[in-house]
């Protein structure tokens, strides 16, 4: 009887047991945001908060949008650096030819000038190479950036469903009680997070991005000016 009445408690404990982690995943799956129907409700001289949120929330889409031409605009320049890459490429093979032709005279004049030219070409396509290796990392770097103007969109959509929360909590209605303060604080503190996690990766690819244009600078101005070093930046 002992055994059976210990069996009985250990099963009631399991079941309440369950029965708390239920109750408390129920109370932290309360929503985050606040519905639009429940906001039509709320009088517009207490949705100050929520209309400033809302404005913070279009500039942040703006900048998504203006984040998003700026990759474009970075792939585009890319593949002009690409086509200037092919063209010193083909620079070479021409100087090459040239060394090959010069050599066959016999005559050491048109071969020296003919290797000078060579050197000149093989000087330009690596130039090239490294403008092309800069672009790449401008890509990079905006596409970095775009990810961060993400985040901070999500940053102001969850200070604005904050703000809504608020309002609607302010005005007494009971639908409030059913949604948790905790929750939509939570949701701005992890997009937040993931700001400053965005951020820190836009900081190391703008760094490699400058590694990587000075040794475009370096390279272009060690290229004889026939062959495109004298070019201004991009």
């Amino acid at each position: 009887m002992f055994q059976n009445r210990t069996k009985r408690h250990w099963v009631m404990g399991l079941a309440m047991g369950a029965s708390m982690v239920f109750l408390a995943g129920c109370g932290s799956s309360k929503a985050a945001r606040v519905d639009d129907a429940m906001m039509a409700r709320v009088p517009e001289d207490q949705l100050g908060d929520v209309r400033e949120a809302q404005l913070a929330r279009t500039k942040a889409a703006d900048n998504v949008t203006r984040a998003e031409v700026a990759v474009r605009d970075a792939e585009r320049a890319a593949e002009v650096a690409r086509r200037n890459g092919d063209a010193a490429k083909s620079r070479v093979d021409a100087e090459k030819a040239g060394v090959s032709a010069a050599e066959a005279t016999g005559q050491s004049s048109p071969i020296a000038q003919a290797r000078s030219k060579l050197q000149g070409a093989e000087a330009g396509r690596a130039a090239a190479e490294a403008q092309v290796a800069w672009h790449d990392r401008q890509i990079e770097t905006r596409k970095a950036e775009k990810d961060l103007r993400d985040a901070e969109l999500r940053v102001a959509e969850a200070q604005l469903h904050l703000a809504e929360f608020q309002a609607l909590e302010s005005t007494g209605d009971v639908r409030a009680k059913d949604m948790s303060e905790a929750n939509f604080m939570s949701a701005v503190a992890e997009a937040k997070r993931d700001v400053e996690d965005s951020r820190r990766r836009v900081d190391e690819q703008k760094r490699v991005e400058k590694d990587a244009r000075a040794q475009w600078e370096r390279l272009r101005s060690e290229t004889p000016q026939a062959f495109g070093g004298s070019g201004s930046a991009d």
